[in-house]
């Protein structure tokens, strides 16, 4: 995982010299041990995957909603959604979509997006298994919401199962209110059970339904979650955007925002997704603030491996040193006055 030297002797200097850690906005963090510090970092590394994740599921069930009343009428033609060059997905792959209505109304409306073993997105990422969307009334009706179902849901090697609520704002329909319960299984048998809420507001390409490529959102919400790690050690946290998340269609990750995680109440890290090393539009690098200082992460990596994890084992290492010297001290003490007690009796 790549880091600034710079950031590193600072974060270093800080973590040996003072209790706790201040971000450039002024925010405290805690003094916290070795351990703690690194469960905090890795937390804040799942949320990541999380987000990037439960955000490439909410974007396709708006498409599809949006989309909806053309879906409706190909269905009735007998014509079947297929891709087009406005799509984020390459050529030929796209989800199967199926359509129920109800005879009588057409409502409530049900919209089953089967993505097979493997369709690709345009941005890299991999999509699999099913989503099913149930519309409950037209967009225009008070009574309009729609609950959708992730059916061991796959974005790349993280599995998604879950339900999520959606209620399209009645006054100005450029904002979305997602609250959703999702457990996700990371690749490394790492489980995340989390409740969320979140609003959704659209600056661009909402009046353009049929087009994905010209989006972008801004998030705001709040998430709490129990993640339970491989060797069946559990945490429970919870998460603030306290500066709006910004989401380019095209782009793996946000490219905007800021992010708070606590662990019982105290501030434990801080994710801040507006640093870009790159300079490219769709960047992949964030800038994570723990009680270990600063350091810049690569939103890509799957594990962390930065500063946290390098100052617990640069101590753990120490920490063995040091009992090896003493064991070789008393050791050697030992030996010597067995050697003296043996002249002696000589």
């Amino acid at each position: 995982m790549k880091k600034i030297i710079g950031f590193s002797v600072v974060a270093l200097a800080m973590f040996m010299f003072s209790c706790n850690t201040t971000t450039d906005d002024g925010i405290d963090i805690p003094g916290m041990s070795d351990e703690q510090t690194l469960k905090s970092a890795e937390i804040a590394v799942a949320e990541v995957q999380a987000e990037a994740a439960v955000t490439e599921c909410n974007y396709e069930v708006e498409f599809f909603a949006n989309a909806e009343p053309i879906l409706t009428r190909w269905w009735q033609m007998g014509k079947f959604f297929g891709w087009n060059s406005n799509l984020r997905y390459f050529e030929n792959h796209c989800p199967d979509v199926t359509i129920e209505d109800n005879d009588s109304t057409g409502y409530p409306l049900t919209i089953t997006l089967n993505y097979g073993e493997s369709t690709e997105l345009n941005n890299g990422k991999v999509l699999s298994g099913e989503i099913v969307m149930i519309i409950s009334a037209p967009r225009n009706s008070q009574d309009y919401s729609r609950f959708v179902s992730f059916n061991d849901f796959m974005v790349d090697s993280m599995l998604i199962n879950g339900t999520s609520e959606v209620v399209v704002d009645k006054v100005d329909s450029t904002f979305r209110k997602f609250e959703s319960e999702m457990t996700f299984v990371y690749p490394d048998g790492t489980t995340v059970t989390r409740s969320a809420e979140r609003v959704w507001q659209w600056l661009a390409g909402l009046e353009t339904p049929e087009m994905q490529s010209d989006d972008v959102v801004i998030i705001t919400g709040e998430v709490t979650g129990t993640i339970v790690w491989p060797d069946g050690t559990e945490e429970t946290y919870s998460k603030t955007i306290t500066s709006p998340l910004k989401r380019l269609a095209m782009c793996r990750y946000m490219v905007e925002g800021v992010v708070e995680v606590h662990v019982g109440g105290e501030l434990v890290s801080v994710l801040d997704y507006g640093y870009n090393e790159s300079g490219e539009e769709c960047d992949h690098y964030a800038l994570l603030t723990t009680d270990a200082g600063d350091e810049v992460i690569d939103l890509s990596e799957k594990h962390y491996n930065g500063l946290a994890k390098q100052n617990q084992n640069r101590n753990q290492h120490q920490y063995t040193g040091e009992n090896g010297n003493q064991n070789g001290n008393q050791n050697g003490n030992q030996n010597q006055n067995g050697n003296n007690n043996h002249n002696g009796n000589g």
